[in-house]
């Protein structure tokens, strides 16, 4: 929803970030700059971490790493949504939101959509809720009373019924919603028939799980059925503009009342409603279910903004599933500390804590093993068996993932570990590795990962310092053009500087924010902070600039350059290539002409 732009920067004008911040904690001044204990929802620390920038008016914790600007700041700490922090904002200082923002939300088609939308599945569920309550839902009432479901519980998760197949979609037509709407916020289901369009449930005869968002909002429903069937026992009503199964995590809400409530030191993932529900009753609050095994990096960076460490507990085959160790990964990569827990073959953590309770699923968490160990485990279950063939199986597939080991102390530990289970020496196990394909592919990694790195802090040095131009102007502003950016947000971050330095127009660094998209503000963070480098904060000449120039130019001619040798060795016609000869040799002296 778009607010005008102008009323955002006379909005943060007003609402200075040095007085935003003070008022939820003491900041401290350094340097030219302000410095606290960090004070967002689920960090704390005892050494001053979190930093606002008052000329770029934006802050950043590096022990949590959220950053942002007065608005985000407020969002954070609030528990608020875009449009409702700058709500907020503007009271504070008596602004009034312009009526072409308010004309908006009143006319929007989206807007519009999305409310009748939310409408239809807060209706829904309250609908569901109702049926439970009404003493006509007998074996909805059985299968809780089965699995132990205490009334709290079943109020917290608002748990519902559904009785037949007609009687939502008659319901909510007599509360003025079209069919149409029903089916497209996923509760109802349509079918031609001898002519005609039927509607029914979609969820039908099925206990009810409502899916809620950490807004808080209703987005969809899951359904277990309660008879014996020849097909799952579980479906979700379908994915929508609301509802998309690989960005949502199942109770992610109660996560989000407990961060604003304090830190979150883990978080348990699981893979169903039940072991969801059975886990919080059992006093296992920080819990969600992944709505299904394979993982995805939108629910890693969802879990990301709640705490740094998971607890992955899924059922006890779970190792045997090789698309889970891949979203595993996944997780690792977005930055999280990732444990496997171990349970009883043939148990889910419903099973564990009905049959062993709180105190034995507390011990399968203490024993959770780093995912290397847990790879390690299911290695050697799988070849093991004390035959010398699944001896040097085991060998060759442990060190492969011994391999993988960014830290040589883990890989020493590993490889001991292997020695004292095989009686094969550590010397030769070592030399196996340095051997392996791997090793040498991860011997390069960090030889590519440093060129690669002095790229990217080399773009990200030159827009910070294009940021700081207001305050001291660069010698050239022409020293942006032609340089290609290796990131498609720094590309975008260029395009805006650009965009204001040929217009003339003052640069506000905090104003990078609402130009970029939520998924580009952690990269305009990184540009951000680097206004504070002595090398732009100082009045020096600009000479590391134009190194940064320089080198984004030679990397974007070596790129070049290997593309038309690769081209040059795949060419038979003799014209063709020797046109594309001619072209290196202009783009090697291109590169010595840098170089000088």
């Amino acid at each position: 929803m778009a607010i005008d732009p102008k009323f955002i920067e006379e909005l943060k004008n007003k609402n200075d970030i040095v007085d935003v911040v003070s008022r939820y904690c003491s900041l401290q001044p350094r340097g030219g700059s302000f410095w606290a204990c960090c004070p967002l929802p689920g960090h704390s620390e005892r050494t001053a971490s979190f930093h606002v920038n008052q000329y770029g008016q934006f802050y950043k914790c590096f022990g949590c790493g959220r950053g942002g600007d007065a608005i985000t700041f407020v969002m954070e700490m609030e528990s608020l949504n875009y449009v409702e922090a700058v709500k907020l904002l503007a009271e504070k200082v008596n602004m009034t939101l312009p009526e072409s923002f308010k004309e908006e939300r009143r006319t929007s088609e989206d807007y519009r959509k999305k409310e009748i939308l939310l409408s239809i599945l807060r209706d829904s569920a309250r609908f569901y809720v109702a049926n439970l309550r009404s003493g006509r839902a007998e074996a909805h009432e059985a299968y809780i009373k089965k699995r132990g479901l205490e009334k709290e519980t079943v109020t917290a998760f608002g748990i519902g019924a559904s009785l037949d197949y007609n009687a939502l979609p008659e319901y909510l037509k007599s509360k003025g919603y079209s069919y149409e709407d029903m089916v497209e916020a996923g509760v109802v289901s349509a079918r031609e028939y001898d002519g005609r369009t039927e509607y029914s449930d979609f969820e039908a005869k099925r206990l009810i799980f409502p899916i809620i968002s950490a807004m808080g909002d209703v987005i969809a429903f899951g359904g277990r059925v309660l008879e014996k069937t020849d097909f799952g026992k579980y479906k979700n009503t379908k994915e929508t503009s609301l509802f998309v199964k690989n960005k949502t995590l199942y109770n992610i809400n109660q996560i989000k009342k407990q961060k604003a409530a304090g830190p979150i030191k883990e978080i348990i993932m699981v893979e169903g409603y039940m072991d969801t529900i059975s886990l919080f009753s059992a006093g296992f609050r920080n819990v969600v279910a992944s709505m299904g095994t394979s993982l995805t990096k939108e629910q890693a960076r969802l879990l990301k903004r709640y705490t740094e460490n998971v607890l992955i507990c899924y059922d006890g085959d779970f190792a045997g599933q090789a698309a889970n160790i891949r979203g595993l990964e996944i997780l690792k990569a977005e930055g999280l500390n990732v444990k496997v827990v171990s349970l009883p073959d043939g148990m889910d953590p419903d099973d564990v804590i009905r049959n062993m309770g709180a105190e034995g699923y507390r011990k399968c968490l203490d024993e959770a093993m780093p995912l290397i160990d847990f790879k390690l485990k299911i290695v050697k279950d799988k070849f093991f068996d004390g035959s010398a063939e699944g001896r040097r199986r085991y060998v060759a597939e442990a060190i492969k993932v011994i391999s993988s080991s960014p830290s040589e102390a883990e890989r020493e530990e590993l490889l001991r570990n292997v020695s004292r289970e095989t009686g094969i020496t550590y010397q030769s196990l070592m030399r196996d590795m340095e051997k392996s394909p791997e090793s040498r592919e991860n011997a390069q990694e960090p030889i590519r990962q440093k060129t690669a790195n002095r790229i990217v802090q080399a773009e990200r040095f030159v827009l910070a310092r294009a940021l700081w131009s207001s305050k001291r102007p660069l010698k050239d502003v022409r020293s942006l053009d032609g340089l290609k950016f290796s990131d498609g947000y720094r590309v975008e971050i260029a395009s805006y500087v650009r965009d204001l330095l040929s217009g003339g127009i003052e640069i506000k660094p905090s104003l990078l924010y609402d130009y970029m998209a939520d998924d580009g503000r952690e990269e305009a963070e990184e540009v951000l902070n680097l206004l504070e480098t002595p090398v732009i904060t100082e009045d020096t000449d600009d000479r590391f600039f134009d190194d940064c120039v320089r080198l984004i130019k030679t990397n974007a001619l070596e790129e070049k350059l290997k593309e038309l040798k690769a081209r040059a060795d795949e060419e038979t016609d003799a014209a063709t290539r020797a046109e594309v000869t001619r072209e290196i040799a202009g783009t090697m002296a291109e590169i010595r002409k840098l170089q000088k």
